[in-house]
């Protein structure tokens, strides 16, 4: 199991569990406000009407290789599928030539030399550059890029304001028998777009963790990019301050994200001990504004034991240790956990008979799916067992998450995988995931199509793709603000998110339910300058940097 190692207290075997909780679960109430029941959107598996049937996917990154607006599909970092586009939309294998000798692994779809084509970078070693949609170059070795053979996966953002994409490269673990060995992560950064130079030390990002999500964004509103860094294996995350000079000091503890740990919190009541989360198994992690209050929140996906008793080899406490997933609000300099608030109940700890199963969120991933205007978020499960299917949280009014895999359609289990991208441009987001339909059948890529359905008719949409422009500085960091007969939306343009940097669509969409009202939509760029736009919903709103100010 994912902690590795039962624990066994003296050897003995023990017949009956029980715990104590030293402290009451809060109780979020809206007294008189009425739920929004969130709309159902009917989510279609076309795998194979898309061409992807007997795939197998761990994750995915959507991209759009030829700059046609169609998202084409890269699975598992080493199988590309282009977008055929309408009238069918078909996702047909690249030619061998387009993609020579790709090795399976995380990647980042991220256009590394400000050409305004997107490039792909693997944690195996390789930088493969886009040949303006004709083909990939890999020039790693020209570029001097070597991440650590351990490098799990990665992060992008111009991280001391040169405008060239920089990287963060978080490591997985050696698990030597139960001894693991860790690794330091790594800072590479772009030599303007003519190399990469790794300078994790100068930067004070060298610390030995076993990374599986890494989330780039500027956290305290400062103008530069920071880090944050979910990691396995019961250690604290990170978030990594940048001071603006490209240097980074962990504030994770400060700031309510690194998790949590209270070792006595639980009085377990056979062996008169107290135990206590140590942190948590962060999987995935991703970033949504829930209430739409204009401040990123950032959901936190953990593999969270729950049992507690006796089993074949003596007597197992891994469900005291593991800390829940956390959906985090943004309140001030902080964070705070709203899973209560949210009824977003956790599974309970506790031996059988109260055991229900572990929680096994093996990843998040954000977007509207039903274009009312507020930020929904799919979680696969993994682990081939029945009860770890896929959820789908609809957001009910910035109030309530409400799960409705199984009535949109979705009802895999054992995934990692998860993207959303409107893959055919209809303005409404499908989703490219992995998994199993049951319990021993083959795990396999499928893709669900957004059919929509009767509580999303005349739900609109607004879509902002933003480029670099004629002084050729990377739009990452860039901050979006849609507003709307007085609602207001923010997103960041971000690269990669939820496990392994799995990627949505290039296209930043927006939700705007049934208000056909003109849409003003302000671009505050990483270089300081600012676009300011009107457009019409269901249309795309392309965008270019304007020079530094």
């Amino acid at each position: 199991m994912a902690i590795g190692r039962m624990a066994v207290l003296g050897g003995l075997m023990i017949v009956l569990a029980g715990c104590v909780r030293s402290q009451p679960l809060p109780v979020a109430m809206d007294v008189g406000r009425e739920i929004p029941e969130p709309a159902v959107p009917k989510l279609t598996d076309a795998t194979a009407a898309a061409g992807l049937d007997g795939q197998g996917a761990a994750y995915v990154n959507w991209l759009d290789v030829e700059n046609d607006g169609h998202p084409d599909l890269l699975v598992d970092g080493a199988r590309l599928f282009l977008n055929q586009g309408p009238p069918f939309y078909k996702l047909a294998p690249a030619p061998p030539e387009v993609w020579p000798g790709a090795q399976r692994g995380p990647v980042l779809c991220v256009d590394v030399n400000n050409d305004g084509w997107t490039d792909i970078v693997s944690t195996q070693g390789q930088l493969w550059l886009n040949q303006e949609g004709k083909a990939f170059q890999n020039v790693a070795q020209a570029w001097s890029f070597t991440p650590h053979k351990k490098g799990n996966v990665i992060g992008a953002g111009d991280f001391d304001g040169d405008g060239w994409v920089d990287l963060y490269v978080g490591m997985k673990e050696d698990w030597n028998d139960g001894k693991p060995v860790y690794y330091d992560a790594q800072l590479w950064h772009n030599e303007a777009g003519t190399g990469f130079r790794e300078m994790g030390r100068e930067a004070g990002v060298r610390r030995k963790t076993y990374a599986r999500s890494v989330l780039v964004y500027d956290f305290d509103g400062d103008g530069d990019q920071d880090i944050f860094v979910g990691n396995y294996r019961l250690q604290a995350n990170l978030l990594w301050r940048n001071d603006g000079k490209g240097e980074f000091k962990d504030v994770a503890g400060d700031w309510g994200v690194a998790g949590r740990r209270d070792p006595a919190l639980y009085l377990d009541t056979v062996t008169s001990r107290r135990y206590g989360p140590q942190y948590g198994h962060t999987i995935g992690a991703c970033l949504l504004d829930l209430d739409n209050d204009g401040a990123m929140d950032l959901f936190c996906a953990n593999l969270v034991h729950k049992y507690v008793g006796p089993t074949q080899g003596g007597y197992d406490i891994r469900g005291y240790v593991c800390d829940d997933s956390a959906i985090w609000h943004r309140e001030g300099d902080r964070y705070v956990d709203w899973r209560t608030q949210l009824a977003v109940a956790p599974l309970p700890i506790g031996a059988r008979g109260v055991f229900q199963g572990d929680e096994l969120w093996a990843g998040c991933v954000a977007g509207d799916v039903n274009n009312d205007g507020w930020t929904d978020v799919f979680v696969p499960q993994i682990y081939n067992l029945d009860y770890a299917r896929c959820r789908l949280f609809l957001n009910a009014g910035g109030r309530r998450l409400l799960d409705r895999a199984q009535q949109a359609g979705l009802t895999t289990i054992d995934s990692y995988a998860g993207a959303w991208a409107d893959f055919d441009g209809n303005g409404r987001l499908d989703l490219a995931a992995g998994g199993r339909l049951a319990v021993g059948q083959p795990s396999q890529l499928h893709l669900y199509r957004n059919d929509g359905g009767d509580g999303m008719l005349n739900h609109l949409w607004l879509k902002v793709l933003l480029l670099p422009g004629d002084d050729k500085r990377t739009p990452l960091g860039s901050i979006v603000t849609v507003t709307q007969n007085g609602r207001t939306w923010v997103q960041p343009l971000t690269c990669g998110t939820s496990t392994y940097g799995q990627q949505n669509g290039p296209a930043l969409h927006f939700g705007l339910g049934r208000d056909d009202h003109e849409v003003t939509v302000a671009v505050r760029w990483p270089n300081g300058a600012t676009t300011t736009q009107t457009a019409s919903p269901a249309t795309t709103l392309t965008l270019r940097m304007p020079k530094t100010p």
